[in-house]
């Protein structure tokens, strides 16, 4: 009986891990951004709207890149049209945080995509 309940606990358990994606799963690179690293992601719920907020770091030379978030529902679908792409200049060794805030209560998810600027 113990080992059947360590075992349903276990299985429990990494179920629960597996269900929570890797802020590497969260982000969609294009084209050159190796020297950018996505440091932090977190998120919260404010007043029924999904706020997002991610910290880059940039380990190489002097960097302009775009970003923007994909929001996503319950089912995992997007719930609007696709964000215009943001500019951002990370100087070599810096840090910036990006904050995004759901344009819909039905954002329940996000995607942070970030590309080379343009």
């Amino acid at each position: 009986m113990k080992q059947l309940l360590l075992t349903l606990l276990a299985a429990l358990t990494l179920a629960a891990c597996s269900s929570t994606p890797s802020m590497k799963d969260m982000t969609v690179r294009m084209g050159d951004t190796d020297s950018i690293q996505i440091v932090d992601m977190r998120s919260i719920e404010r007043n029924g709207i999904l706020t997002a907020q991610v910290t880059i770091q940039n380990d190489s030379k002097s960097n302009l890149v775009s970003y923007r978030f994909k929001w996503l529902g319950k089912n995992g679908m997007t719930v609007t049209d696709e964000e215009a792409w943001k500019p951002v200049t990370v100087g070599k060794g810096q840090s910036t945080v990006i904050m995004g805030i759901a344009p819909t209560p039905d954002a329940t998810d996000f995607r942070f995509e970030l590309n080379q600027y343009k």
